[in-house]
C-alpha cells in the first residue's frame, strides 16, 4: 500500500513538473532566424528560441530560403504571439505552434508555399500539414512555382558532402 501511494505521488509530480517544462506561453517575436525558427521574448523577459512544429522551411542558402524568412517576418516580426509548446529538439529549441490572433502561423507558412510539411525519414506526423502542402503545390504558391523545388532535408543531405 505504501508503495502504491508513493508511486501515485511520483506519477502526479512527474505530470505536474512536465506541464511546466513544456508550458504554453506568449511573447513578442524579437528575431526571425529563418523560415521556421524565431526568438521570442516572454513577458518575464526570457528569450526562447522556437522551432515551428510540423514544418520545414528552405535553408538560408537554398532557393526560397530568404523569401521564406522574409515571409515569416512579415507575418510575426515584432508582434505578440501565443506559442503552443510541444517539447525541445536536439538543439534545445522549443518545438511549438505559433498563433497570431488565433491564426496558425505554422500552417500559414505551408499554405503560402514557404515551407514543407515536416517529414522524418520520409514520413509526416501531421497529415493536415501534408494536405495544406498539396494545395499550395497544386496552386503553385511560393516555392512551388519552381519546376523541381528541393526539399530542405534533401538539400541538407546533399550539402553535407
Amino acid at each position: 500500500m505504501i508503495f502504491l501511494k508513493r508511486f501515485l505521488i511520483f506519477i502526479l509530480l512527474s505530470f505536474f513538473l512536465n506541464s511546466f517544462v513544456y508550458a504554453d506561453f506568449s511573447g513578442k517575436v524579437v528575431k526571425v532566424i529563418d523560415g521556421d525558427t524565431v526568438d521570442i521574448l516572454t513577458v518575464k523577459e526570457q528569450k526562447i528560441r522556437v522551432r515551428l512544429l510540423d514544418i520545414d522551411a528552405p535553408e538560408s542558402n537554398q532557393a526560397y530560403g530568404n523569401k521564406s524568412k522574409q515571409y515569416l517576418a512579415s507575418l510575426i516580426a515584432g508582434k505578440k504571439v501565443f506559442v503552443k509548446s510541444s517539447k525541445k529538439d536536439i538543439y534545445k529549441r522549443t518545438l511549438g505552434t505559433i498563433f497570431l490572433n488565433k491564426v496558425n502561423i505554422n500552417a500559414k507558412m505551408v499554405e503560402s508555399g514557404y515551407a514543407w510539411a515536416y517529414r522524418y525519414k520520409g514520413k509526416a506526423n501531421n497529415k493536415l500539414m501534408v494536405k495544406i502542402e498539396a494545395k499550395a503545390k497544386q496552386s503553385k504558391k511560393g516555392l512551388w512555382k519552381d519546376k523541381k523545388p528541393i526539399a530542405p532535408w534533401d538539400f541538407r543531405r546533399n550539402n553535407k558532402r
